[in-house]
């Protein structure tokens, strides 16, 4: 992948950037990863909303969006309520809240879209290898793992039958895209959500307020995804920078005075409601543990390039 020759990081330009007609989610000569072609990610990949700006994007982006729409904020935060009792019904180990953090999105899709449960036990784990292949900066291996992923959650996605995925079925109208985009749902909430979830932990023991200001303190000043990136598909320019063609902007989604947290323009997150619903809901449940702060004492930022995810572990004596 190209490198970024510049970045942007105020209101006007980040505007600028992610609504230029001259610049797409993909380098236009490499639209799916080279690493993964002839795997079982390419086909997933070249159908994800997030990563088109074909003509069919808009129509696909609005199916996706009216299907997540039709499920209200309470009816997510009491499913994850649910789940997030399963998940944690007693205390937790450090480790076992950075577990938490990620299974708790991954499992609400999942009822969602009605993944069976004798595969929930192993889903986070491929759910994690396949973002680490979908995200910036993966390795050769990780690509690797990545594709065999892909294979496997498309396996059990053919045999979904939760009202989510029917509902994606029939906005969308094609089966088969339905399959890569709900695929795509578990790559967009892992990493923003788990992120949302453990930064307002740490933010509520800090300044011992509640969840929800939390929420909002983190979404507005350390977005848990905190950069995006666009290439330029011709020759033109960005704020009177000129740019050739394939050339790489790395855009900063928190810049002075305002956070573009989930996006802006037509690559905006359809699921903003979602994981602000997921993620308190999540963190009322561990608060009926009364989890002791010392859970939250050790943690290490998650290797990324563009994710701000706490994973928490035991300091050794």
């Amino acid at each position: 992948m190209a490198l970024c020759p510049f970045s942007v990081a105020t209101p006007q330009a980040v505007r600028a950037a992610l609504t230029h007609a001259d610049l797409g989610v993909r380098p236009p000569h490499e639209p799916v990863p080279t690493l993964l072609l002839a795997t079982p990610a390419q086909p997933l990949f070249a159908a994800l909303v997030r990563m088109r700006d074909d003509a069919g994007h808009p129509e696909l982006k609005a199916a996706i969006s009216s299907a997540l729409a039709s499920f209200s904020d309470n009816e997510i935060y009491q499913l994850a309520t649910r789940v997030a009792q399963s998940l944690a019904p007693g205390m937790l180990t450090a480790e076992q809240l950075t577990r938490f953090s990620y299974a708790l999105p991954i499992g609400v899709l999942a009822e969602l879209l009605g993944v069976a449960y004798q595969e929930r036990t192993v889903l986070v784990d491929n759910v994690l290898d396949f973002v680490r292949c979908i995200a910036p900066g993966g390795s050769e291996q990780q690509m690797a793992s990545g594709a065999i992923a892909a294979g496997k959650l498309h396996e059990w996605l053919q045999a979904a039958d939760g009202p989510l995925f029917i509902r994606l079925c029939q906005h969308i109208g094609d089966r088969t895209v339905a399959i890569a985009n709900a695929i795509g749902l578990f790559f967009q909430a892992c990493e923003g959500t788990a992120g949302l979830l453990g930064q307002t932990l740490l933010l509520m023991q800090e300044r011992h307020i509640a969840a929800e200001e939390g929420i909002s303190s983190v979404l507005q000043h350390t977005p848990p995804i905190y950069s995006t990136r666009r290439f330029a598909l011709r020759a033109t320019e960005l704020g009177g920078e000129p740019l050739t063609i394939g050339q790489a902007v790395l855009i900063s989604l928190q810049t002075e005075g305002e956070s573009f947290a989930f996006g802006y323009g037509s690559h905006r997150c359809p699921g903003a409601g979602w994981a602000q619903a997921i993620a308190l809901s999540g963190i009322h449940h561990l608060l009926t543990l009364k989890i002791e702060p010392e859970l939250l004492a050790h943690f290490r930022w998650r290797v990324s390039q563009n994710a701000r995810v706490p994973e928490f572990f035991t300091a050794e004596e």
